[in-house]
């Protein structure tokens, strides 16, 4: 009997093509955004200058481009982030929301602040505790496919000082767009979103 390599050549070379994709245009972002009605969804002005490219650091670590249907298995580790084209070496606040939470309003699934650029590779780096720990998605089982949305601010100079959202803030009911005007965050330098369901 034959074994079935082909098969298992080809989901591998799958799986690796998804770990590689990254967003390579801010046109093809801002469209990506636009279809899947993101902008309007969190009430915010979205004329990226930078690219956010997101990577869960798995082996092999996955990367995905917006609006990438990602495994929900891929999405546990913290995820690690560069920004693309930037030079301010910041530091910058990153968020990760999803606003498909049905009841639970928009569910803040990250918040960081305080990440630094390497303009060399474009790394950001944090060393500071995030605001709120990486939640993986769980969408309800059944449920179409939750939009995951990873926005990248300049930071503000009293950032730091905000207490509107601690680490004891309720994750759900998150205004994004009340929270970076109140933190004097302004409009997002870059963001990326992925698509995740069980």
């Amino acid at each position: 009997m034959v074994p079935m390599r082909f098969p298992i050549f080809v989901a591998l070379l799958s799986l690796a093509s998804c770990a590689l994709a990254q967003d390579t245009d801010i046109p093809t972002v801002v469209a990506a955004f636009n279809s899947a009605n993101i902008p309007t969804a969190f009430g915010l002005r979205f004329s990226p200058t930078s690219l956010l490219q997101v990577t869960f650091p798995r082996n092999p670590p996955y990367t995905f481009s917006s609006g990438t249907n990602v495994p929900r298995d891929a999405t546990a580790p913290v995820p690690t982030f560069k920004l693309v084209g930037a030079t301010d070496p910041g530091p910058y606040v990153v968020a990760t929301v999803d606003p498909d939470g049905g009841s639970f309003g928009h569910v803040r699934h990250f918040l960081a602040g305080n990440y630094q650029l390497d303009v060399n590779t474009g790394a950001l780096t944090n060393t500071s505790a995030p605001i709120t720990a990486w939640f993986q998605p769980t969408p309800g089982a059944g449920n179409p496919a939750h939009r995951y949305v990873f926005w990248a601010f300049k930071q503000s100079p009293d950032f730091n000082q905000q207490r509107i959202v601690t680490a004891q803030t309720y994750i759900g009911n998150f205004n994004l767009s009340s929270f970076a005007s109140q933190t004097q965050l302004g409009e997002p330098v870059a963001a990326s979103f992925m698509l995740v369901k069980q």
